[in-house]
């Protein structure tokens, strides 16, 4: 039941993701809904046969579209794709040398303000 409901949100969520992502008007660097939902599916695919833990998002994240829109617009879909192995990459380091316990050294209302920032960026585009 949890499934069907997460793929009842997600799976539109992300599509509206990859819409908002788009620049528009340019077909170059445009990302559609198509990547969107393949998006959300594969992520789902691997991060189920990757086990997870109880600190791994699965979903996708709205904080990063303004980040995703930007890249996409500047440049293009090869730029966002490096950008994501990067990422990625950074992403493995930070674990292989155990530095994901450095957030319980951000106060509780510096990430507070950050959600709520977002969540207003959200709202406003």
């Amino acid at each position: 039941m949890a499934g069907l409901i997460v793929g009842i949100v997600a799976l539109p969520l992300a599509i509206a993701f990859a819409i908002e992502a788009s620049s528009g008007g340019d077909a170059n660097h445009t990302i559609g809904p198509v990547a969107g939902i393949l998006t959300a599916i594969i992520a789902g695919f691997i991060i189920s046969a990757l086990g997870g833990s109880r600190v791994q998002i699965g979903g996708p994240t709205g904080a990063f579209i303004v980040i995703i829109y930007g890249v996409v617009a500047q440049f293009g879909i090869t730029g966002l794709m490096l950008a994501t192995i990067m990422a990625g990459f950074f992403l493995v380091l930070l674990g292989l040398f155990r530095l994901g316990t450095i957030i319980k050294f951000i106060p509780y209302p510096i990430i507070v303000g950050f959600t709520s920032g977002d969540t207003f960026f959200l709202f406003m585009s």
